[in-house]
């Protein structure tokens, strides 16, 4: 009778060692697979970085681009301006308005009328 109560509980321990060695078999694979999946993830998004990194690297080439575009159009502008003598004249009163000059100060170091003095003045007060 204890022959049988032993060969019992030894199947029942072995039993139980196949279940504990079957439920770390599957664990290591679900472990295994999540792996696998969390690399696919990180691969692709090290890829989307890559193309982010890419296209930022492009669009700083054409912001460049762009901007020495600019200096060079706002340098013609001002080359321009300079040419022509009444331009200058009245880039100057513009400057001196910009800086507080009153109507006398500007119509005398300008020479302007005091017509377009005080046309000057007031679009220059209209925009600030």
């Amino acid at each position: 009778m204890i022959e049988i109560v032993a060969l019992g509980l030894s199947l029942i321990a072995l039993l139980f060692a196949f279940y504990i060695w079957f439920q770390s078999k599957r664990s290591k694979q679900e472990s295994e697979a999540s792996v696998t999946t969390l690399q696919g993830q990180l691969e692709s998004l090290r890829k989307q970085m890559m193309e982010l990194h890419t296209g930022a690297i492009g669009m700083g080439q054409r912001l460049q681009s762009v901007e020495g575009t600019m200096q060079q159009v706002n340098d013609r502008q001002q080359e321009l301006t300079m040419q022509d003598p009444e331009r200058r004249l009245y880039s100057r009163a513009a400057k001196m308005v910009e800086l507080g000059a009153d109507l006398d100060e500007v119509m005398s170091e300008c020479e302007l009328p005091k017509a377009e003095a005080e046309l000057l003045i007031s679009l220059r007060k209209g925009r600030s």
